[in-house]
């Protein structure tokens, strides 16, 4: 019974060889990760925090509006939001500006 077994996993490769070095040897390798930008990743990062702090705004407006935080609290979390939102904004555009710097002098 174990010599069956054997020949049957042998049948088995076998045809998996003739099936499949037809179909996969054509296919292309591709690089499964390729280089990454870090100005691009950075942007990306921050779009990402961008969104968070809107989200966070809102969800203090609303627990304002709920009556589940007090007033000087709200003032004090608000402004701290608003601050890293402003510094987020401003940071997306010195990296914007810069991607507008460097993609004139790549076509050249």
């Amino acid at each position: 019974m174990g010599f069956s077994h054997f020949l049957e996993l042998i049948l088995i490769v076998a045809i998996l060889l003739i099936v499949g070095v037809p179909l996969f040897g054509k296919l292309k390798f591709q690089r499964l990760v390729e280089p990454v930008d870090p100005t691009i990743d950075e942007y990306k990062h921050l779009l990402v925090r961008k969104e968070e702090t809107l989200i966070s705004i809102k969800e203090l407006e609303f627990d304002f509006n709920t009556e589940k935080i007090s007033e000087p609290d709200y003032k004090e979390l608000l402004s701290r939001l608003e601050t890293e939102a402003t510094g987020i904004l401003e940071h997306l555009d010195q990296l914007e500006q810069r991607r507008k710097k460097i993609k004139p002098n790549k076509s050249h």
